[in-house]
Parts: structure tokens; C-alpha cells; sequence
């Protein structure tokens, strides 16, 4: 599924509490609009990774059917060991290993950029869910953000990011154009100071985000230096804005 990083590579790594979820509140909010019971609902997550956002469903909706898909094998070892009772599945989000109109729900969190051909992707998507179901896709919004403490950095990040994500307006005409209908866009502004001590300590750690990985080794050289180099000068903190958006589209009865 990604074309920017080799997560078998860093799987053992991958798995740290900064990427822990509680249970999803949209898929909530779905069940109560519909009146649906939890028993009666399939979910999907596509890019499931290490399957916490799914581990974290299932504690709250015990009975609830629930799929992991990822193109990781190193990923999707950690999910299972995590929890047994979810369906983790080897696959890639461009032929689906599922069959058709399968799913109530069908969720993408940060992970739709490791996709390169999104209009198959989307076509996917809209061909295993039920009439009437919906899909949820969850990022950052790059052109929201671009004084992002990464991108200040590590320019060649967002060069890559602007590459591989789309726009809010294309991610609506790609969902249009799949078919989905009733497309809401909510953004979510996470924007704070960045404290440049822990800054150096996190990204240290490459494989705290993709977007250090798939840069260069000198660009990523580079970038840390010039963290270093703030922190000698008296540098303390930068101002740091990060948007998230969502997107939810459903599929038409």
C-alpha cells in the first residue's frame, strides 16, 4: 500500500503510545444517526497499521464486526497479537480482498498518501460498502499548515507531502466522482507551540514520522542539524500550526 515507506522495515517501531486511539467517535455518531445496533454493523479500517484505532472499537462495541486491511505483514503481525477477535487481512486498498457491498463503515486514517493510485483506491472503497453506508477519511491538511515545525525543518517533507496528499477540494471530487454523495468536510486546528528540546528528541527517532523517512538521508541530516543549531543559538520553542481534516461521504441507497 505505500509508496513512501517500507513499514515491514519499521514495524518494531512503529508502535508507540503517541499513536494510541480511543474508540472512533464518527463511527458513533453513525450508529446513533442510523439507529443501528453494534451487532448488526460491519466495519473496515483500510491502513489499518498495528490496528489500535480497531483494538479500541472493539472494547467498546463488543460485538461488532470488524476488518483490518494492510499491506504490512509486519504491521498486521503486531495487530493480531493485539486483539484476536478482529479479521486482520494482507491486502492492498487498490483490489481490496473483500467482497462487494460487504461493509456498513469504511474508515482511512493517515494513511491514504501511501497510496498511489487514490481513484482505484476510492473506487474500492465505495465498491464494498452497502448502499446507504459511509467511509471517513482522516489527515493532515498540508496547505493548512505549511509553517509546520517538520516542514520548517525538513523543507523536502512537505515538498513530498504536497506530492502525495490531495487538497480538500480534491479529496471532494475524488469521492464525487467515486460515487459518494453527502460530503462534509470538518477541519480540526491542533496548532501549539513546539518545544525544540523534545522536537530533537523526537525526530532522533526517524521513525516517528513518515515524512522523515521518505525524505533523503541528507535531507534528514540536514533538517535535524538545523533543530541543533536553533537549540545552540537559544532557540526554545517555534510556533507549530497542524490541521487535521475529515471527510465523510456516504455511499448512496
Amino acid at each position: 500500500m505505500s509508496s513512501r515507506v517500507d513499514y515491514d522495515a519499521i514495524a518494531h517501531l512503529y508502535d508507540d503510545r503517541r499513536r494510541d486511539y480511543a474508540a472512533d467517535p464518527r463511527l458513533s455518531g453513525f450508529l446513533a444517526e442510523r439507529r443501528l445496533s453494534a451487532a448488526d454493523v460491519r466495519v473496515l479500517d483500510v491502513g489499518c497499521g498495528t490496528g489500535k484505532q480497531l483494538a479500541a472499537n472493539r472494547a467498546r462495541y463488543s460485538e461488532m464486526r470488524l476488518t483490518g486491511v494492510d499491506l504490512s505483514a509486519g504491521m498486521l503481525r503486531i495487530a493480531r497479537a493485539r486483539e484476536s477477535t478482529v479479521a486482520w487481512v494482507q491486502g492492498d486498498a487498490r483490489a481490496l480482498p473483500c467482497v462487494s457491498e460487504r461493509f456498513d463503515y469504511v474508515t482511512n486514517q493517515f494513511s491514504y498518501p501511501h497510496i498511489a493510485d487514490k481513484r482505484r483506491f476510492a473506487a474500492e472503497v465505495f465498491r464494498v460498502l452497502r448502499p446507504g453506508g459511509r467511509f471517513v477519511l482522516t489527515n493532515i491538511d498540508p496547505w493548512a499548515m505549511a509553517g509546520w515545525v517538520l516542514y520548517r525543518y525538513f523543507p523536502e517533507a512537505r515538498a513530498l507531502d504536497e506530492r502525495d496528499f490531495l487538497s480538500r477540494e480534491a479529496l471532494t471530487a475524488l469521492l464525487s466522482s467515486a460515487g459518494f454523495s453527502r460530503i462534509a468536510t470538518t477541519a480540526t486546528d491542533r496548532s501549539q507551540p513546539q518545544d525544540l528540546a523534545a522536537l530533537l528528541s523526537s525526530v532522533r527517532q526517524r521513525h516517528s514520522a513518515s515524512q522523515l523517512i521518505a525524505i533523503t538521508d541528507a535531507a534528514y541530516r540536514a533538517g535535524v542539524q538545523r533543530v541543533c543549531d536553533d537549540l545552540e543559538h537559544g532557540g526554545r520553542t517555534v510556533d507549530s500550526p497542524f490541521v487535521v481534516i475529515t471527510l465523510e461521504a456516504d455511499k448512496p441507497s
